[in-house]
């Protein structure tokens, strides 16, 4: 039976620690501009940078726990659940703890290439620390993932709030001491303290997880490995993605127009995580169902595509709405490159999103090769498209080319995941959802024509509410008479009356 109830408290509350990590963070990088200074800022974002290089170690063995805990919860086999977390911590925690100290010599190296003269000792004095707080913090992802398995993202949310908060704090009372050394106390700290907490909310969800973990099945770790290695494919292609699309723009477009692509591209993943990290709650969900009713992930499926899209339509087009606004208040002026790479993204991040319900269909199911063909297909296509764009149109021209490739890898998913459970086409953009969508195109371009217009003649400050507040009186009608509303009132009403 599914629980209604903790699906919707996991998605509340990834939706609020996205957001309050968000906040976090952005006040965090202002405190330290303001104490340490813009170049220490770069050379510890530099060392971060090089220690990712580890997750290749990672083997994929975080996202497997989800699954297989999931797995073996619906199957009632708990001493398998418990073997799962531990197999999994064992074997990360030994392989990368021998890989880091292998390459601890090469990333000195590699400092020694990237790093400026004068900032070279302070970026080796770091890296120690860097490397210590990744080791400890790719443990605790597999207590964390164990929490995601037993539909406890809930537990999970609250201590990566608390983990945030915890840095904050302690950047607070030891940079303007210790410098940029009292960032990396901070966060070896923290991962410390969030590693322990992880483990005690873990035991306190599953008690029949021993002390410490102790037990290494070898069965188990090749079962999750097999499942695991698309994972590792995957991330690795997300890890050359973003560098080579950066690269291209510097080569195409100029320092500049990287550093807007840079801002336009972090502030609207941040507005994605909120709609992402709430869909994840599915992938526990789908893993148990898989057990034991798998008649019924087609109708999970279903609803969440239709409740993503009568969400995201609206949502993606009052972001666009508001760009030239953020483009006012974030770098003081209408910064048309910013604007023009910003509304581009939202395009594709829109098709993204609508992808997610089938992507964690297969990662709840086990099916991960279209997941796999995706990203390849993003890989690839950004390349060679981002190439070709930039010898012709420049800058602009690598953007495109990367949205495009964002667009083409999520359809693959979407089509895909319809042909292979017999889902129609037609259901990939349903017939209730057709005013809706028209309604919120004419209500972006009306707004956002109205701004374009009044923008010299009107002051910012009452424009910019005035042209959303446009956008919501042209879609309000259609999205509260919408269906969706009237099914979202049913289930919210269905998970109180189950308190």
């Amino acid at each position: 039976m599914i629980k209604k109830r903790q699906i919707f408290t996991n998605a509340g509350t990834s939706i609020v620690q996205v957001i309050l990590s968000g906040i976090i963070l952005f006040v965090l990088y202002r405190f330290l501009l303001m104490t340490i200074g813009v170049e220490q800022l770069g050379i510890w974002s530099i060392v971060l940078a090089t220690t990712t290089v580890t997750h290749i170690s990672n083997l994929g063995l975080s996202g497997s726990v989800v699954k297989f805990v999931a797995k073996y919860i619906a199957r009632a086999e708990f001493e398998n659940v418990s073997h799962v977390i531990q197999t999994a911590a064992l074997s990360l925690g030994g392989g990368m703890g021998v890989i880091l100290l292998i390459i601890y010599p090469l990333l000195q190296t590699l400092l020694e290439y990237i790093v400026p003269d004068s900032g070279l000792p302070d970026a080796l004095s770091i890296l120690p620390y860097a490397l210590v707080s990744f080791w400890i913090a790719a443990i605790a992802s597999i207590f964390q993932a164990g929490l995601d398995g037993c539909q406890r993202i809930d537990l999970r949310n609250i201590l990566l709030i608390g983990g945030h908060l915890l840095y904050f704090g302690l950047a607070l009372l030891w940079v303007p001491s210790y410098g940029i050394l009292g960032l990396a106390y901070a966060q070896v700290f923290q991962a410390g303290s969030v590693l322990i907490a992880s483990w005690l909310l873990l035991r306190w969800a599953l008690k029949v997880l021993p002390l410490v973990p102790c037990h290494w099945h070898r069965h188990l770790f090749f079962e999750m490995l097999s499942y695991g290695i698309n994972f590792q494919l995957i991330s690795i292609i997300r890890m050359l993605v973003d560098p080579l699309t950066k690269a291209m723009l510097s080569k195409f477009g100029g320092l500049a127009m990287v550093g807007y692509y840079e801002m336009s591209y972090r502030m609207l993943i941040q507005f994605r995580a909120i709609i992402v990290n709430a869909n994840q709650v599915l992938v526990p969900v789908i893993a148990g169902l898989q057990e034991k009713t798998p008649e019924h992930i087609e109708r999970i499926y279903k609803d969440s595509y239709r409740l993503l899209m009568y969400l995201i339509l609206p949502f993606q087009a009052g972001l666009v709405v508001a760009i030239p606004f953020i483009s006012k208040l974030w770098i003081g002026h209408y910064e048309q490159t910013f604007i023009i790479f910003a509304i581009s993204i939202v395009i594709g991040f829109t098709i993204n999103i609508l992808s997610n319900p089938a992507y964690f269909a297969n990662l709840g199911t086990g099916r991960l090769l279209w997941n796999t063909i995706d990203h390849i297909v993003v890989g690839v296509l950004n390349g060679f498209l981002g190439v070709i764009m930039g010898v012709y149109y420049g800058g602009m021209g690598v953007v495109v080319a990367s949205v495009l490739a964002t667009i083409v890898g999520s359809s693959v998913v979407v089509i895909a995941y319809h042909f292979e459970n017999d889902i129609s086409l037609k259901e990939i953009f349903p017939k209730e959802m057709i005013l809706l969508a028209l309604s919120c195109v004419v209500g972006m371009l009306f707004s956002l024509l109205v701004s374009h217009y009044f923008y010299d003649k009107i002051s910012f400050y009452i424009l910019g509410p005035v042209s959303l507040l446009l956008f919501v009186f042209i879609v309000f009608p259609f999205n509260w008479f919408h269906p969706m509303r009237t099914q979202i009132m049913k289930w919210l009403y269905s998970a109180r009356e189950k308190r």
